[in-house]
C-alpha cells in the first residue's frame, strides 16, 4: 500500500490535492478508487468507502480519517491548478490560468505524477 496509509500518505495527498483543486472529478476520485482495488490485494478501508462518497469535497478527509502528510511547494499546488485549467474545469481560489499552466511547464513531474495516477484521463499541454 505504498503511499496510502497514514505513515506514508504521498500518493493519497496526491489525489486528495488533486481533487480539491478540482482538477479530478468526484467521479474521476471513484474511478482512480476502483483501479486500487483490482490492482492491490490488501488497501486501507477507506479506498472503498470513496466509492460511494457524494459529500462536499472538504468532507473527503473524514472519508480517509486522516490528513495526509505531503508538503508540496507553491509551484507544486499552482501546477495542479494548471491541470484544472487544462481540462477546462472550474477553479476556485486558485492562480490564473497563465500562472498555473507556467507552473505546470516547469514542473513537469507533477504532469507525470498525474498521468500515473490518473492513466485514464487525457490531460493535453
Amino acid at each position: 500500500m505504498n503511499g496510502l496509509t497514514r505513515e506514508n500518505s504521498s500518493t493519497i495527498a496526491f489525489v486528495v490535492n488533486c481533487y480539491l483543486s478540482n482538477s479530478i472529478s468526484t467521479d474521476e476520485l471513484q474511478q482512480w478508487a476502483i483501479r486500487i482495488m483490482e490492482s492491490t490485494e490488501a488497501y486501507p478501508d477507506y479506498i472503498a468507502e470513496l466509492l460511494r462518497f457524494d459529500a462536499p469535497r472538504f468532507h473527503i478527509y473524514k472519508t480517509i480519517g486522516f490528513s495526509p502528510g505531503r508538503s508540496f511547494t507553491n509551484q507544486e499546488d499552482e501546477a495542479i491548478f494548471g491541470i484544472a485549467y487544462l481540462r477546462n474545469r472550474e477553479v476556485f481560489d486558485g492562480p490564473t490560468r497563465e500562472h498555473a499552466i507556467n507552473s505546470l511547464h516547469m514542473n513537469q513531474a507533477i504532469l507525470t505524477e498525474f498521468r500515473t495516477a490518473f492513466p485514464f484521463i487525457q490531460v493535453a499541454v
